[in-house]
């Protein structure tokens, strides 16, 4: 077999994962930083019109990002279709982190587009209660997305194209990942690492599943 698979395989959704997750989370990142403050601490931030409507993109960004993320891992798995139970991992463990941060966005977004609605038609929105969606929002984040996506980072060792650094690099990456997850800095990370596979798999030349073959002996199917 000959076919060639192409290395370019996540390089668009990984960039755009990337740019939208970084930017989305520096947006809400009051939300999250605010953790476990009193509720006083949360009027003060959706107070400020500007500072709304800077949550709702940054809330819809984080959305946009768990698409992004979706199809990367979707395309991570099918190289790892050389490695059957690696490929599953790959793709489960994409799906599940990109649920969380589509959970997280929609978490992030709901009070502030409800007090921006509420301005434009005259309603009071949602005035009562504010630190309970940015709280979920922010579990879902930073346990719900960086266990799974760790599990697909080390999932991705396995494939063929990787070179030891960069293997070496993903396991370290993963394992701060999931230590360091109640820390929104930490969340990073993931960025980071795509936006790595994303340039590393463009510059690269394609491989044939010959190649593949060869490296993987047996474990080909």
């Amino acid at each position: 077999m000959t076919d060639a698979i192409p290395r370019q395989w996540s390089s668009v959704p990984g960039g755009i994962f990337a740019v939208t997750f970084f930017v989305g989370l520096l947006l809400v990142g009051d939300q999250a930083g605010a953790f476990a403050d009193s509720e006083d601490a949360y009027t003060e931030i959706f107070s400020d019109e500007a500072h709304r409507i800077l949550d709702v993109i940054g809330s819809l960004l984080l959305m946009v990002s768990a698409v992004a993320f979706g199809t990367f891992a979707l395309q991570l798995g099918e190289m790892g279709e050389a490695t059957r139970p690696s490929s599953v991992v790959m793709r489960v463990g994409g799906g599940l982190a990109a649920a969380s941060m589509l959970m997280a966005g929609a978490a992030f977004l709901t009070v502030p587009a409800s007090l921006l609605l509420g301005d434009f038609y005259g309603d009071p929105g949602l005035v009562t209660a504010q630190p309970v969606l940015p709280h979920f929002g922010y579990i879902v984040l930073v346990v719900g997305s960086a266990i799974p996506a760790g599990a697909l980072m080390v999932a991705s060792t396995r494939l063929a194209p990787f070179p030891t650094w960069l293997r070496r690099a993903t396991i370290v990456t993963a394992v701060l990942l999931v230590v360091t997850g109640p820390s929104v800095i930490a969340m990073l990370l993931a960025p980071i690492w795509v936006a790595a596979i994303a340039v590393f798999t463009r510059r690269a030349a394609p491989i044939t599943r010959e190649v593949t073959e060869r490296v993987l002996g047996d474990g080909f199917s």
